[in-house]
């Protein structure tokens, strides 16, 4: 039998909160049976999220979402949410919910290669982390948001050129160093279908499936 992850939510509204402190959006809100987060971007409007499959209340609001660039956001997989969608609208390649105790990373190498440093800066409850090559330019990235017990991974990146080479699990230990330090010891993410492979590896579990969809341009 298949199993069913079902998203708890509570945790997810606390990682809708960080993830609106770490791209700088509106604070999130409880609206149309799900969370708001109004982000006022080019490329994003805002998300609604839905912790939980509901299928009334996802068919009544993107039946009045009548513009591209608001995005739903649902805690089931794709094929449970495409039936709710109504003409027009496409789904992302999915995404992952994934946890962690940040013990499990703690124990990854540490080592960077000499033509590799890292460095460490801290803005409020957000810590960010970065590698750069022995040109200074920028090889890997990420950051994570401190909120209350948690520890919310955010943006995690490698350039092109330094896919394969330990960049991302150098950046995550690092992050992991930063939140044990801090006393947090749980860490949640969203994760795409490479990241979720990587993740896996260091630790990191399942603990929903995370389907975007939105009104096609």
């Amino acid at each position: 039998m298949t199993k069913v992850f079902r998203a708890d939510p509570a945790l997810i509204a606390r990682w809708a909160d960080a993830w609106a402190i770490s791209r700088g959006a509106a604070s999130p809100v409880a609206r149309d049976g799900g969370i708001y987060i109004h982000v006022g971007s080019e490329e994003q409007v805002g998300r609604y999220i839905f912790p939980r499959l509901d299928p009334d209340a996802i068919r009544d609001l993107t039946a009045r979402i009548d513009r591209p660039l608001l995005y739903l956001k649902v805690c089931a997989e794709a094929a449970a949410v495409r039936p709710l969608l109504p003409p027009g609208w496409e789904i992302a390649p999915p995404g992952y919910m994934m946890t962690a105790p940040v013990s499990a990373m703690l124990d990854r190498p540490a080592d960077l290669s000499p033509n590799f440093a890292l460095s460490i800066d801290c803005d409020g409850p957000i810590v960010f982390a970065g590698i750069t090559d022995s040109a200074g330019e920028e090889a890997a990235r990420g950051r994570i948001v401190l909120l209350d017990d948690l520890v919310v991974f955010d943006r995690i990146r490698t350039a092109d050129a330094y896919q394969r080479q330990g960049l991302a699990t150098a950046i995550m230990r690092a992050l992991a160093v930063q939140a044990d330090a801090r006393g947090l010891r749980a860490a949640i993410l969203c994760a795409t279908p490479p990241g979720r492979a990587l993740y896996q590896t260091l630790g990191w579990s399942l603990h929903s499936h995370y389907t975007t969809a939105s009104l096609s341009p």
